[in-house]
């Protein structure tokens, strides 16, 4: 926990535009780290048949050799947030996961996990499939052998927050589910909560309604926030999301 805050600290320093040319690259590239969220909300729309960005977690959990719980989400636990119980933690996949400290974690089976996962959604928090040397770095845990489900919030996640303003090498690991789209469907109102609940600053609201920028990462918060639910979510049937995501994930870990 207390070496925590120095991911934080060195993204703050990176946002400086010589140091983020120079380190941002070589801090945060395609060996050490990628993550995608998974909009898990009613907005989200898929052909029938298709594969839903839940299943997607239930697959991932299921095939894993081993599932831990962190005992505390680390983000919430040091930002000490009012928003959110900070006892809902991180899951890691895979051998490594086993490694984990039974001070910091415990084992779990399927169901208990996947009992985790609709707490954290029905609470709100957005899951983000994550694979970063840094988390293992501080459990003590092969690289190679995990994966990680986060449980984000807005108010404290440093993975969300520490990406506003850069640097740009770190908001770039962060990759959109395969497929996916957003669009703005009905009559705005104008109200901007989707542009506030944006924490990339990805969405813009014009006479017309929301727009989404190039970088949006595909959260689904500002779905989740629009009073109208006028914002939607789609996954392209053309596309096999699950197949593209998996292969990507399998490229990097194993966790079987």
């Amino acid at each position: 926990m207390r070496l925590w805050p120095l991911g934080r600290f060195g993204k703050k320093a990176a946002r400086l535009p010589l140091v983020g040319k120079a380190i941002g690259p070589l801090f945060w590239n395609e060996q050490n780290l990628d993550a995608t969220y998974l909009p898990v909300g009613e907005s989200v729309e898929v052909e029938p048949g298709s594969v839903l960005p839940y299943q997607i977690i239930e697959d991932l959990v299921g095939r894993a050799s081993n599932r831990v719980l962190l005992n505390g989400c680390l983000c919430r636990t040091a930002a000490q947030c009012e928003n959110f119980p900070v006892e809902v933690g991180c899951i890691f996949l895979g051998d490594a996961a086993a490694d984990i400290s039974p001070e910091r974690g415990r084992p779990v089976d399927v169901d208990g996990a996947l009992r985790h996962v609709r707490r954290a959604e029905e609470l709100g928090l957005l899951p983000c499939v994550i694979h970063s040397s840094f988390d293992a770095s501080l459990l003590g845990i092969d690289y190679r052998k995990m994966l990680a489900v986060c449980f984000c919030c807005n108010c404290c996640c440093t993975f969300r927050t520490d990406m506003v303003g850069g640097p740009e090498a770190y908001r770039e690991r962060i990759i959109r589910l395969p497929g996916l789209t957003m669009s703005s469907v009905g009559d705005c109102g104008l109200c901007e909560k989707c542009a506030r609940a944006c924490f990339l600053g990805a969405v813009k609201v014009e006479r017309d309604g929301p727009v989404f920028a190039e970088f949006c990462k595909g959260c689904g918060r500002c779905a989740a926030a629009c009073p109208r639910r006028n914002i939607r979510i789609r996954l392209d049937p053309a596309v096999d999301t699950e197949r593209v995501l998996l292969e990507r994930i399998g490229s990097r870990t194993e966790i079987e």
